[in-house]
């Protein structure tokens, strides 16, 4: 299909080329492709196998006996089969079917598109050799890539690769020695790209997807023609493996590879799918194929490369990279125990009493009902200690609240001195406190309630007026074994009914919770 028409496939619906949503071509550049008659073409055996690739069902029947029809299609065909990418140690084939058996569909496919790249001849003004040594590459350097990140698609960007820059071919059978003069360099792929849009207002990645498309290829080739010019970036693995392998082409071929190279692999440390050693894989394997591949398309094989300079320049750029991987760790690392500690000093807030800065309230409660329900599963003890100042309303009222405070204070320092490790003293609320007492009965608790009262009796928690200022508590004890308890809370309810009886029996003593008690 030559190129003026497709854009009226386009409109008018024919099939495969409806569907490529390839960007328009700008008016003026479409026109003037449309009326050229020297754009690259194929020949008819290649056309027709195209055409069995786009039908609902090929069979390899059909490849075979549309390549026999041509002779150079075939000798190319059988020597793909017969490299040592395909064979294997295999027996050789000499049949187009067994061919094509071999190396598959989207290799044969190849085969037939690669009769259209650049061939040297007389009256060309680009460097055709050099533009088919780097699509040889790149081909190969993409399929080898692709093998390591998306083995599915591996033949098919082998195609794709291999027409990349078909393009420029169409540029320089549109314009010849004007094209040629108004581009940089061929070996400055990048500039080249801003010089056809600065000329043409595209590049010749989108004129290579068309005139793919001219030809008949499926539509994931041209589609991915035009994915061949970009930036490197990870997330597509497609795009990704065109991408890089045109750099890497770029470097095979630059005057000084091993410096092209050095900076290639420096740039590559920033995409974080590829790593140096996979990288290194898939340039030894690249340097083993291409002379049967240079043989294969009929080109002179493209230079050696410095395996040993790449080699070491790998290993620096790796341990650079394991280097900053260990400083970012350590960093990383040390975020987490400043993260870890800043969630330390807010569970510390989220539990503790502001004032007193024993465990207040919500947390008691929480704590209380983890062991309640541990204790009568294990039929382990528990005990709780309710504790009340005495008076405390005369303290507030006559010295003030900030002298109160200071009394609170430094009650929850002398009982926070005087509980085991194992229990869990609290602020239940004002001048009342509770102790949470872990595998401990009520004549242990009595004991820790005496040494309370012991240390009211003859230690004052402040000063008043220049005199010790004493002050006494009244306390209520609860043993889980007291009673029938149906939550946590009952049992703190049971303890403050005791330490209640303290209050109305006058004052500074211990009570045990008594279940017959009328007040309960």
């Amino acid at each position: 299909m030559p190129i003026d028409r497709i854009s009226i496939a386009e409109s008018s619906g024919v099939a495969g080329l409806a569907n490529l949503q390839l960007p328009p071509l700008p008016e003026a550049l479409r026109t003037r492709l449309a009326e050229c008659r020297t754009l690259p073409s194929l020949p008819a055996a290649a056309a027709r196998v195209i055409a069995i690739a786009r039908s609902s069902d090929p069979c390899l029947a059909d490849y075979a006996r549309t390549i026999e029809q041509d002779p150079a299609l075939t000798l190319r065909l059988l020597s793909m089969a017969n490299s040592a990418s395909y064979s294997r140690g295999g027996n050789a084939v000499s049949t187009c079917l067994d061919g094509v058996s071999r190396i598959g569909l989207d290799a044969t496919l190849a085969i037939a598109l690669s009769f259209g790249l650049p061939r040297p001849g007389a009256g060309t003004v680009l460097d055709h050799e050099y533009l088919c040594q780097r699509a040889i590459i790149a081909a190969s350097a993409t399929q080898e890539l692709a093998q390591h990140l998306c083995p599915q698609e591996a033949s098919q960007l082998f195609t794709t690769a291999l027409l990349q820059d078909i393009g420029i071919l169409a540029f320089e059978a549109l314009d010849g020695d004007a094209y040629a003069s108004h581009i940089p360099e061929l070996r400055q792929h990048h500039r080249l790209s801003e010089a056809e849009h600065e000329r043409y207002g595209c590049d010749h990645a989108l004129v290579g997807a068309w005139l793919a498309a001219s030809w008949g290829v499926p539509a994931p080739i041209a589609l991915g023609i035009i994915d061949s010019h970009g930036q490197l970036a990870d997330g597509d693995a497609r795009k990704l493996c065109l991408r890089l392998s045109c750099r890497i082409a770029d470097c095979w071929l630059a005057a000084d590879s091993a410096s092209a190279f050095s900076a290639l692999l420096r740039q590559l440390a920033s995409v974080a799918s590829l790593d140096i050693v996979m990288l290194m894989t898939v340039m030894q394997e690249l340097q083993h194929r291409l002379p049967s591949l240079a043989r294969l398309f009929e080109i002179t094989c493209p230079p050696a490369i410095d395996s040993t300079h790449l080699l070491a320049e790998a290993k620096e750029l790796l341990f650079e990279q394991n280097l900053r991987m260990t400083i970012r760790l350590a960093e990383q690392q040390r975020e987490l125990e400043a993260l870890h500690a800043s969630h330390v000093v807010l569970d510390e807030q989220h539990r503790t009493d502001h004032l007193t800065q024993l465990a207040n309230r919500p947390w008691l409660e929480k704590r209380l009902a983890q062991h309640f329900d541990c204790a009568r599963q294990t039929r382990q003890p528990l005990s709780v200690m309710f504790i009340d100042l005495d008076h405390f309303k005369r303290i507030n009222d006559r010295f003030g609240h900030r002298f109160g405070d200071e009394v609170l204070i430094h009650f929850a320092a002398a009982l926070n001195n005087m509980v085991r490790e194992s229990d869990i003293a609290g602020r239940y609320g004002g001048e009342e406190f509770l102790v949470i007492m872990p595998n401990t009965r009520r004549q242990h608790a009595g004991i820790l309630a005496d040494r309370i009262r012991e240390y009211l009796a003859t230690q004052p928690l402040a000063q008043a007026d220049g005199k010790p200022l004493h002050v006494t508590a009244s306390i209520g004890i609860a043993d889980l074994e007291d009673g029938e308890f149906d939550d946590a809370a009952a049992l703190v309810d049971a303890a403050d009914h005791a330490m209640y009886r303290v209050k109305h029996g006058g004052r500074d003593g211990v009570g045990h919770y008594e279940e017959s008690d009328p007040s309960a």
